[in-house]
């Protein structure tokens, strides 16, 4: 396990040392034009270089070796700077050794010799430019290959600790909800049957929790048509939405999920929906008091409906209601007249994260 280690440190230490070369970086970003021509004048520079130390070896050498500094210079650059300046090197480096190296000297002359020397000298530099290129090319994508993995990883470690998070949210409400439910449920049955229908209201709810841990944005809007949706109060003319468009935290989805499920079901059994005439409208918008903090302040008005009055005692809809608004930060007010029931609602940690007025 050590050594296993110390070799990936060590691998670690010699990609780092790679990546300080500008044939590396190009390999897995691609080029960018002031490399680009950086790269070409080190090609220049790296010929005159090869070409001066040719001239001062050529004295200690016999005749025949013509490229014996520019094989060198072409693989280096390419090594150092990528592929264009290599091509570059290895074009100044053959005119170079073809005009001063190859018979006869001081000219670009032709014969039999002289084309056989320049191609073995293409050969080989082709050759090495090639190996070089696929090398360059097969490094750039393992190590995009393993960005990519790393980012994968990172983005399902990220995944994981979202839905670790909504998970225990999730508990926490349907803990809260027995609790609740217990007090109030007169008999098992009628418990189990009140639990049932909070928690198929709470599935649409992770539905688009599910759509925010794979980087969906959720609008109010959305999230209170896929509340009601189920009830069957989206399917009528009678029920009217009206607010500015709103891109919200996943925070605030149970709660939400859970008051406007509790109001919808009232309104079907007991309000503006237990008639033929009743309608809902639901109105929302955001409020800017004087200490900064944006609430969310949400009206649910029934009208037409049957004549309510406030119950005699606190049920469970309406401490849901209130235990729902103060766990976001703000409250609940009942308003029963002859009409229907009105709920004015505000959210004060609701996390809006825009909105514009649609």
């Amino acid at each position: 396990m050590e050594d296993r280690s110390k070799g990936t440190y060590e691998q670690t230490g010699i990609l780092r040392l790679l990546f300080a070369l500008p044939a590396f970086r190009n390999a897995v970003h691609g080029p960018v034009s002031s490399g680009m021509a950086i790269g070409q004048l080190a090609a220049v520079g790296m010929t005159s270089v090869a070409l001066v130390l040719r001239f001062y070896l050529d004295p200690l050498l016999p005749p025949g070796f013509p490229y014996l500094t520019f094989f060198p210079c072409v693989v280096i650059t390419g090594f150092v700077w990528g592929i264009f300046p290599a091509i570059t090197a290895g074009i100044l480096s053959g005119l170079a050794s073809w005009y001063w190296f190859i018979q006869p000297l001081d000219s670009f002359s032709i014969n039999g010799p002289a084309a056989t020397a320049l191609a073995f000298y293409v050969f080989v530099i082709a050759t090495d430019i090639g190996l070089l290129f696929l090398a360059l090319r097969a490094l750039g994508a393992q190590v995009r290959a393993h960005e990519a993995l790393t980012t994968a990883l990172e983005m399902q470690q990220l995944v994981s600790a979202e839905v670790d998070h909504r998970l225990k949210n999730l508990m926490a409400t349907i803990n809260g909800l027995v609790s609740m439910l217990h007090k109030h449920a007169s008999t098992p049955g009628e418990l189990a049957d009140q639990l049932r229908q909070r928690i198929n209201g709470l599935g649409h709810s992770i539905t688009l929790l599910r759509g925010v841990v794979e980087g969906e944005r959720i609008s109010l809007r959305k999230a209170i048509q896929s509340t009601l949706e189920p009830l069957g109060l989206m399917e009528s003319e009678r029920v009217a939405l009206e607010g500015p468009q709103l891109t919200i935290s996943p925070n605030g989805l149970i709660p939400l999920n859970l008051i406007l499920h509790e109001l919808g079901t009232n309104a079907v059994k007991h309000g503006a929906f237990s008639n033929q005439s009743g309608t809902i409208r639901l109105i929302w918008d955001v409020l800017i008091p004087e200490d900064g903090e944006s609430v969310l302040s949400l009206v649910w008005n029934e009208r037409a409906g049957p004549d309510l009055r406030p119950p005699e005692r606190t049920g469970f809809g309406t401490e849901l209601l209130d235990r729902m608004s103060r766990s976001l930060g703000g409250d609940c007010e009942l308003t029963f007249d002859g009409e229907g029931l009105t709920a004015r609602l505000s959210m004060q940690s609701f996390h809006i994260l825009d909105g514009h007025s649609a």
